[in-house]
């Protein structure tokens, strides 16, 4: 029952440290505007909303969002952010099985909620976080015959999908400082569920009278641990930081989960009669592994570069069946992925105009993971904005918008699909706000 399309770009946050004005080059603020301190507490929050919002519509797959560990460079003794981006993908199929059409839009919008809270000093800091890391919903009810075509391995077609991943994290940052800059390492624990709803469309077998049923299951697994690591790399002088952050894989397969099935037409019993109810079960799930790398420098007055990189190992993606067990056997949905690995970049400059207002702009660029066996995550090109507004020494608020271009894709069944089908050009929406309090 689980099928690409989903989840649509994945969102997350890029936080930068703001940066001491101590020791920073006096030629940065030689124009006579912006005060150096402006410059570093007000360009931040624009950037961080626009590259957030161009880099996460990047992440690919079936990622939601990210920790916000980067609330460990935040300046304040105690910092809290707390954020919700809505995300509208806007993908459907032109073609299925070479009948084209138009079936609607199967990926369905979202939003995602994100929060942290740090406690920090020049030589160490804590963060508790909370985001959803992974999910997708998807609609099939427009395409021909109200759900997917019907697999060759399984008696069931795919007409819903829904899954989604919490993750609870505690990161931590040990520094050292000396005359280059200051050393950080981070590292720090998580814990991730997985929760399933489905429905698929099928018959029952003729010695059940061949009636046209409806398969509803809600499948789940508890939480099971991972872990981050990384460093980091700051020179105030220059505005600059470095990070690189290690994310492990995640591995669910003890799953628990009910399900039942229903009359669809009124055929022999009245429509919605229950006919059989039992026990469901999920195919190993792994939350993949990431790599990610970011770096931000200023580049001139009240100007900053910021730059970021992502590796995401979807190619443990490979085939995900969903099953229920009732007194009459089990009946299954599968779904092929067989993805490649995920690669993401973007690039943004940020420009502080006020003491308490600052706006961003970045691209990005996502090469797709589909290889044929699905047609959803093909390539995708961004452009995001942010505007930040500082309304005093303890609060910011800060507004983001994106739009994403898909390009056009295909799958087939000589690729590994269990059916052919297109999609065409399509475009992805979202929209970010969010507050932070310091302390």
């Amino acid at each position: 029952m689980l099928q690409p399309g989903s989840s649509g770009p994945r969102i997350y946050r890029l936080r930068l440290r703001q940066l001491s004005a101590a020791g920073f080059p006096r030629k940065f603020n030689k124009s006579g505007g912006i005060p150096l301190r402006t410059f570093l507490t007000t360009i931040l929050g624009a950037s961080l909303a626009s590259a957030a919002l161009s880099t996460s519509a990047l992440a690919g797959g079936f990622q939601r969002g990210t920790a916000d560990t980067d609330i460990l460079f935040e300046q304040g003794t105690a910092v809290m952010r707390t954020g919700v981006t809505y995300v509208n993908p806007q993908r459907g199929f032109e073609s299925i099985n070479g009948q084209s059409g138009n079936f609607g839009t199967y990926t369905q919008d979202y939003v995602i909620p994100s929060l942290a809270f740090g406690i920090n000093s020049e030589m160490a800091g804590c963060a508790g976080t909370y985001v959803i890391s992974f999910a997708a919903e998807s609609d099939y009810t427009g395409a021909p015959g109200g759900a997917l075509p019907r697999g060759p391995a399984a008696g069931a077609q795919t007409e819903t999908s829904e899954f989604e991943s919490n993750e609870f994290g505690l990161t931590c940052r040990l520094s050292y400082t000396n005359d280059i800059g200051r050393f950080s390492l981070l590292g720090g624990v998580f814990a991730e569920d997985f929760t399933f709803d489905g429905t698929s469309l099928s018959v029952t077998p003729p010695l059940l009278g061949s009636l046209p049923v409806r398969t509803t299951v809600e499948t789940e697994s508890g939480y099971a641990p991972g872990y981050r690591i990384g460093a980091a790399f700051e020179k105030p002088e220059i505005a600059f930081r470095a990070q690189i952050l290690y994310r492990s894989e995640v591995t669910h397969n003890s799953f628990s989960g009910a399900g039942n099935v229903v009359t669809t037409t009124s055929v022999g019993f009245p429509a919605g009669t229950q006919l059989a109810s039992g026990t469901s079960n999920f195919s190993d799930v792994t939350s993949p592994q990431s790599l990610y790398i970011n770096a931000q420098t200023g580049i001139a007055p009240g100007t900053l570069l910021l730059a970021s990189f992502r590796w995401t190992d979807w190619s443990t993606n490979g085939t995900a069946v969903s099953s229920i067990t009732t007194a009459s056997g089990t009946s299954s949905s599968l779904s092929p992925y067989n993805w490649r690995d995920g690669y993401t970049a973007s690039i943004g400059l940020g420009r502080a105009f006020t003491d308490e207002i600052s706006a961003a702009v970045s691209v990005g660029y996502d090469r797709g993971v589909s290889t044929g066996s699905e047609t959803t995550y093909t390539d995708l090109y961004t452009l995001a904005g942010g505007v930040s507004f500082k309304a005093n020494e303890w609060s910011e608020l800060r507004f983001g918008g994106l739009v994403g271009y898909w390009t056009d894709g295909e799958q087939s069944i000589n690729d590994g699909a269990y059916f052919n089908a297109t999609v065409g050009d399509d475009f992805v929406y979202a929209l970010n706000a969010s507050m932070k309090f310091t302390f």
